[in-house]
């Protein structure tokens, strides 16, 4: 039996008794967070409860449904960025958020501008860690929601760790991310991946890391975009 994660329901189940050991998080409340709502297209937001560092960017949950969001200038020169809307706590671990309205205002009144909307920004899964909350871009399905953070804290864990494995590189003109790794094939025999599946992806400086499953058992495999070549993880 492979090395690569041999148990791997025991793992889900540790995660999960993680997850749910953490008490609900009271939103209505003024929040730091790294970026404007509504600003870009983002899938992820980290916020914390505002303390004595009032730098960056606010949102502040009122108990009436309504948001402000806006960032807060460290000096008299900045521009003043604010999404206003309304948003919907749909359960415990779903929020949804509305556009309502976007402005822009400084010390130069040529630059100021304001914009009304009625912009659906989705569904955000609400993940409550030690001392931060982070907003998930969701479909509102929270088993998904919860595979996608086991895959990811997976994925991260492989990274802090890629040093203990071995690895046997294959050339690929695959382009498309199932083909990829189906032409990673194992060279050591120990790995039947004729029939794994895709749980996960994230974008690497390299290219692309894949986290597979094969029966009960979790692979890594590795994608170097600019040498197009592919390989399997092998455990030390």
């Amino acid at each position: 039996m492979s090395k690569s994660i041999r148990n791997g329901s025991f793992f889900f189940f540790l995660f999960l008794s993680t997850f749910f050991s953490r008490a609900q998080t009271n939103l209505f409340d003024t929040w730091r967070i790294n970026n404007i709502i509504g600003i870009g297209d983002l899938q992820e937001y980290s916020m914390v409860r505002m303390g004595e560092n009032r730098s960056g960017y606010m949102l502040m949950l009122n108990h009436d449904g309504t948001f402000i969001c806006r960032n807060l200038p460290e000096c008299g020169n900045d521009t003043f960025r604010n999404t206003l809307g309304n948003f919907i706590l749909i359960d415990d671990n779903h929020i949804r958020f509305i556009l309502k309205k976007t402005s822009y205002s400084g010390l130069n009144k040529g630059d100021n501008s304001e914009s009304e909307s009625n912009i659906d920004l989705g569904i955000f899964y609400i993940y409550k860690e030690a001392n931060s909350i982070l907003l998930i871009k969701s479909n509102g399905i929270l088993q998904d929601d919860k595979d996608k953070m086991l895959y990811t804290e997976m994925l991260n864990t492989f990274d802090k760790n890629w040093k203990s494995y071995d690895y046997s590189w294959i050339s690929t003109k695959a382009m498309t991310s199932e083909e990829i790794v189906k032409d990673c094939v194992d060279g050591k025999k120990l790995i039947d991946l004729s029939n794994c599946k895709i749980l996960f992806s994230k974008k690497e400086g390299y290219g692309k890391l894949f986290l597979v499953r094969e029966k009960e058992s979790f692979h890594y495999v590795l994608y170097d975009q600019f040498k197009q070549k592919v390989s399997l993880a092998y455990p030390r």
